[in-house]
């Protein structure tokens, strides 16, 4: 079929029209395509600048008010939300231990502390001994420093001294130690009619540190052990 002037005119036109919008097309994809990439490296610096940053994957939280200097834990309320949540409460006995300032505490007194949840003790002089399952303690510090952390735990009188025999091995307490602990205890409850006792081993020099405990009863309460870390000096 043959095409007139015009006709032809008008097929190139189409033609050229066809061609550039399709050109139009390959531009845009690409600069889609560029835009996408770019926008998703920009995403994952963000992530990984955001994720690096966040205390969430620290060894140790971000803020001084959740953490001492040394990495101890500090008792200000978010310090006892971080170690609670963390469930790991650190504690160091030795001679360069944070000043009680530091740790949210008075130059002398105790504070109690009531956990929602139980965590782990660990408490370091030239080494390190852990306690797991601690629902509440003391901190106690005199002339600006902690001078004592103490571990209260309830039970029955013979779950308490098998208690003792457990912790042994981490609180250095001998098997003489032991002897020499039950011995005053059957002694202290046989003084008191059976109705009331106390008998404490240790303490001993462990890891840099002097550890202890110290079972109890009276007449109007049941058995209590609290185990005691002090510093060496």
């Amino acid at each position: 079929m043959s095409h007139t002037l015009l006709e032809r005119e008008q097929l190139i036109a189409a033609a050229d029209e066809a061609r550039e919008r399709k050109r139009r097309r390959r531009i845009t994809s690409r600069v889609i395509g560029i835009v996408g990439s770019v926008g998703l490296v920009a995403m994952a610096v963000f992530c990984t600048i955001g994720f690096t940053n966040s205390w969430w994957v620290e060894k140790t939280p971000a803020s001084s008010d959740q953490h001492a200097s040394d990495g101890s834990s500090v008792f200000t309320q978010a310090g006892i939300d971080y170690f609670t949540k963390q469930g790991v409460l650190r504690v160091t006995m030795g001679a360069d231990r944070p000043r009680a300032a530091e740790l949210g505490l008075p130059a002398s007194g105790t504070k109690h502390v009531d956990l929602l949840v139980p965590v782990k003790v660990t408490v370091t002089g030239t080494e390190t001994v852990g306690v797991d399952i601690v629902g509440s303690l003391d901190v106690v510090t005199s002339h600006g420093r902690i001078s004592a952390i103490e571990l209260p735990f309830d039970g029955g009188y013979h779950s308490l001294i098998q208690q003792v025999q457990e912790l042994a091995p981490r609180m250095g307490w001998s098997a003489a130690d032991i002897d020499r602990f039950t011995t005053r205890l059957q002694a202290s409850r046989a003084a008191h009619d059976f109705s009331a006792y106390s008998a404490t081993i240790g303490p001993v020099l462990h890891d840099g540190m002097r550890l202890s405990a110290t079972l109890s009863a009276d007449a109007t309460s049941g058995p209590t052990l609290v185990v005691t870390f002090q510093p060496r000096d």
